[in-house]
């Protein structure tokens, strides 16, 4: 399986990064990104560059591939492939327990606020992953100042890495996620409007608007993440993101 991913940072402010991704002369995408996962709708894939599965096991196996040939030294045919087991992880509010069962290394690296505290391997990995989940975002977020220093503690341990944060992302946070250092999103706050029939937009999820022909499913609530994207975008490379 291929499992190097080209990328190249193109904007930086402060912790916030917008990476060129595949062969930097010539990039297939850019970040911030979507990644797929089961049940969304297509898009192009220069917006949803990754897809991700994982399966029915205790403790979940994730995969992670590309949709777009971004892994050197060719940049033709190789999408890189990448699969880790999450391990068990325990609630945010247990800091001193340790679940006992490590989560998977390699290029794709899952992490917990538990394993922040406990797996002292992350200190002194091998190689710097190439994608690293923070696997627990929707539990830290509930908690004060806990996704902050999590993200922190990510960005400066690992520079190089793309960091996936499941769960938590939408128009409305886009900015600010990206300002810690969050790469890629995904649609599941989207889809939870979706199935309310509220649409999420950058000032956040409000009711459709009865006078107009507005609609909440997958495609409408896409489009404010377009939007969105490539506002962060334009503010990244112009250094007006905050």
């Amino acid at each position: 399986m291929a499992n190097e991913l080209g990328r190249t940072v193109i904007h930086r402010y402060m912790y916030a990064r917008s990476w060129a991704l595949g062969d930097r002369k010539s990039p297939l995408a850019t970040t911030p990104c979507m990644i797929g996962l089961e049940g969304d709708c297509e898009t192009e894939v220069q917006i949803t560059p990754f897809n991700a599965t994982t399966n029915n096991e205790i403790p979940q196996t994730l995969t992670i591939s590309a949709n777009l040939p971004l892994s050197p030294p060719d940049f033709e045919q190789n999408s890189p492939i990448y699969e880790t087991k999450i391990g068990h992880v325990l609630p945010p509010s247990l800091d001193e327990a340790d679940a006992g069962e490590a989560a998977g290394h390699g290029g794709l690296l899952p992490i917990s606020w538990q394993r922040l505290n406990h797996d002292s391997s992350l200190i002194d990995l091998a190689t710097e992953p190439s994608i690293v989940v923070l696997v627990d975002a929707p539990q830290l977020a509930s908690q004060q100042r806990k996704l902050v220093d999590a993200l922190v503690t990510i960005k400066q341990r690992f520079p190089g890495s793309l960091i996936w944060t499941p769960g938590i992302g939408g128009p409305d946070n886009l900015a600010v996620l990206v300002w810690f250092g969050v790469d890629i999103f995904d649609l599941t706050r989207s889809r939870q409007c979706a199935a309310s029939n509220v649409l999420l937009t950058a000032a956040g999820p409000r009711e459709l608007l009865t006078s107009s022909s507005e609609r909440a499913d997958l495609e409408s609530q896409l489009t404010h993440w377009r939007l969105a994207i490539n506002e962060v975008k334009a503010r990244l490379a112009d250094r007006t993101l905050r």
